[in-house]
């Protein structure tokens, strides 16, 4: 068996395992253990890719290898970071309740790497539904009555948005037909991409309308974002900590796929629109949306709910404005948005546990002031975090966002207005909060804590930050930027 296939399918092993673990940290430790075992896989994917019995169905190919080997050691040190959290929750949800917990983080995380190994897009849509079906359960775990309006709120949207991508699939099949024939080979990536140019472009363009609008919502694109603020706020905290940094992913990077083969049949002529308005609309409108949303927004975790829709949005209208540079830039800002994402409610949740329950209700900005005064390495952590979130040098999406702003004005120079107007009112909702969260008196009732080892995940996140941003390994700007050609 490969690397690749047991990497997808040790998640899910362990799921079923967990399903019946014994005690909560028991679970989380578990947890913990087949995460770093997938992790190491995700590594080792690099040198052997292949998919084995699997062939056909799973290819790890540049792309899905660079963001498998993310998800994996983001869900690591989420897992080393959910035990603290276990540790403060383990009285307010049964046993029960835990175990589910636990399962769906690895189905979640199984799910992520399926959809970013699949070379099926049969097999991708199935990824995504069981990774809805995951988080719908993890996020009604608090069983509160805005937990279960929040999941369900995320399984009626996400429900229509993977019913649109089910047709968006089924048209696509259609389209290849006439180039490929019947068969599992008019389902695969990489047949597609070869024969992109004699599919037929009509269909070719209804089926991406359908896919775009379909994995849009899983991306949490505008105008099909609802979900994804109230899910962040609801659900459990390391489970937001994988939303963000696992689910978007792999939806932005199916967009991703669906466009370069319409944009390669649209310069073949081969009848297909070219895909570039629709993402530039949808990433421009996410980013205007955000930049007003996150005004007066008293939740943290709501609150950064909202910027993950701007990081989305800045991702899409990046690929919107193709060639090699702009989708260069545009996966580099997802490289870097998942990092800061996750480090950032890494340290909200220590934060929140720090003055009493990192739980639904104790995440709002009037809880979490004055950090400074109760735990210097966390309030430090904690406000570096969001000012790296502001794209402000020398924040490390600076040089994304640097880029593809440049790219604007070279390519797409009337967008770089709104664009710029986006980024800029948003940079200013978000560093407004630094003073507060860091610098304020505290509440009454905060009394000054330990922040633990486990906060050195938080600096091990930043430190790569900066070294992709500054620094990047050489091989990995030539496999990005292979990447960025093929797909342009």
């Amino acid at each position: 068996m490969s690397v690749t296939a047991i990497a997808v399918l040790l998640p899910f092993l362990a799921a079923i395992g967990l399903g019946f673990a014994g005690s909560p940290l028991q679970g989380a430790l578990l947890n913990l253990v087949v995460c770093s075992l997938v992790f190491v896989l995700t590594v080792l994917v690099f040198l052997a890719p292949g998919a084995g019995f699997l062939h056909g169905l799973l290819q790890a190919d540049p792309l899905g290898m660079i963001f498998g080997a993310l998800s994996g050691f983001v869900a690591l040190t989420t897992a080393i970071s959910n035990i603290d959290f276990v540790r403060g929750e383990i009285e307010h949800m049964s046993a029960r309740r835990w175990r589910v917990y636990h399962a769906m983080c690895q189905v979640m995380l199984g799910a992520s790497l399926l959809g970013l190994y699949a070379d099926n897009i049969g097999l991708l849509w199935a990824a995504v539904e069981v990774a809805t079906v995951a988080a719908t359960l993890g996020v009604s775990l608090p069983r509160s009555a805005s937990a279960l309006e929040a999941a369900w709120k995320y399984f009626i949207l996400g429900g229509v948005g993977i019913a649109l991508a089910l047709f968006g699939t089924m048209v696509l099949y259609l389209a290849a037909q006439p180039a490929v024939g019947p068969g599992l080979s008019a389902m695969s990536f990489s047949v597609l991409a070869t024969h992109a140019t004699q599919l037929d472009g009509r269909l070719l363009t209804l089926a991406f309308v359908f896919l775009l609008f379909g994995y849009g919502t899983k991306a949490a694109l505008v105008p099909l974002h609802g979900w994804l603020p109230d899910a962040y706020a609801e659900g459990p905290a390391p489970l937001t900590t994988m939303l963000s940094g696992l689910l978007l992913n792999v939806a932005l990077i199916a967009v991703l796929r669906f466009a370069h083969l319409m944009q390669a049949n649209f310069s073949a002529g081969g009848g297909a629109v070219r895909p570039g308005p629709f993402l530039l609309s949808l990433g421009l409108a996410s980013l205007l949306l955000t930049a007003f949303s996150l005004w007066g927004r008293r939740d943290a975790r709501r609150f950064f709910g909202f910027s993950s829709i701007e990081h989305t949005g800045i991702a899409a209208f990046a690929f919107g404005i193709g060639g090699a540079a702009a989708i260069f830039a545009g996966l580099l800002h997802m490289l870097l948005h998942t990092l800061i994402k996750s480090a950032l409610f890494q340290a909200l949740t220590r934060a929140a546990a720090s003055r009493g329950r990192a739980s639904p209700g104790n995440f709002a900005f009037s809880h979490l002031r004055g950090m400074l005064a109760t735990s210097k390495p966390l309030a430090w952590m904690l406000g570096a975090c969001v000012f790296a979130l502001t794209g402000l040098p020398p924040s490390g999406l600076f040089s994304s966002e640097f880029l593809i702003v440049s790219q604007t004005i070279q390519r797409q120079p009337l967008l770089s207005l709104p664009l710029g107007i986006g980024l800029v009112v948003c940079a200013i909702a978000i560093i407004r909060l630094i003073g507060p969260l860091i610098f304020n008196p505290p509440p009454p009732a905060a009394v000054p804590v330990k922040a633990g080892a486990g906060i050195c995940t938080v600096g091990v996140h930043l430190l790569l930050v900066l070294v992709l941003a500054f620094a990047m390994p050489l091989g990995l700007v030539r496999m990005l930027s292979s990447i960025a050609g093929a797909l342009q």
